[in-house]
């Protein structure tokens, strides 16, 4: 009868027990919350923006527009104009007036949008003055929204 005693007594064995099983269920929790929080940061963003930059400026009744810097995924002639948008109030404007060695728009280089029927050159001299007025500008390239304002000419 006094082992049975003893056996009842004795809790050193149980909270051991439970102490040691508090250990594994904090460590398995913290191994998984480190786990969640270092995936999340070395996934990288699903649609990578392009960050090119450009200047709008009104140059003598026309809109110029110039590309200052481009973004990683520029092309070695530069960006083509299949992934350059142009709006002027709305309207998409193509490169249709572009001198045909003009393959792609490379840093450095200017559009000109002008007429009273808006066109897109890379030619100053090719495009009439636009009417004094403030126009909307929108220009995406690469699917990315690069300037989005309005300009004023005079």
């Amino acid at each position: 009868m006094k082992s049975n005693r003893k056996f009842i007594n004795d809790y050193n064995a149980i909270s051991a027990v439970i102490g040691v099983i508090l250990m594994v269920a904090i460590t398995v929790a913290i191994a998984a919350v480190a786990f969640i929080y270092f995936t999340g940061m070395l996934g990288g963003p699903a649609d990578e923006k392009e960050n090119a930059s450009i200047v709008v400026v009104q140059d003598s009744g026309r809109i110029k527009i110039t590309l200052i810097s481009a973004g990683d995924r520029i092309a070695d002639d530069g960006y083509s104009f299949a992934n350059v948008v142009i709006r002027l109030n709305g309207t998409v404007l193509d490169e249709s007036g572009f001198n045909i060695a003009n393959t792609g728009w490379e840093i450095g280089e200017s559009l000109y949008i002008g007429n009273s029927n808006p066109t897109l050159d890379d030619v100053r001299g090719d495009v009439i003055a636009l009417d004094g007025a403030s126009y909307s500008i929108t220009v995406t390239i690469l699917d990315t929204v690069i300037f989005d304002d309005k300009v004023t000419v005079l």
